[in-house]
């Protein structure tokens, strides 16, 4: 398992897929996930563990355009049919 952001920068990748209200709070790996939660085709969320080669991704996603400090409002694995990466910026503080 690799800290995607260990090197001091954020890894973006945009959803290939739609993931509806029930997949969203079956894969959610945070305890709760707020009503109505969807995430759309084209939605960009953060990488933040990458593991093996590359066969899996754990992913933050904010509806926020700045999340807070150790806040997200979903998190879960998504594997590389259902992301593309866009790249890496610096790291936010």
């Amino acid at each position: 398992m690799r800290d995607a952001a260990a090197d001091g920068v954020i890894v973006t990748a945009k959803l290939m897929r739609t993931l509806d209200e029930t997949e969203c709070k079956r894969r959610n790996a945070l305890s709760r996930t707020a009503p109505g939660l969807t995430l759309a085709q084209g939605v960009v969320v953060t990488v933040v563990e990458t593991f093996g080669a590359n066969e899996a991704f754990l992913v933050e996603f904010n509806t926020q355009a700045r999340a807070k400090a150790d806040a997200c409002d979903w998190m879960g694995v998504l594997y590389p049919t259902e992301i593309e990466m866009l790249g890496a910026g610096p790291a936010r503080n």
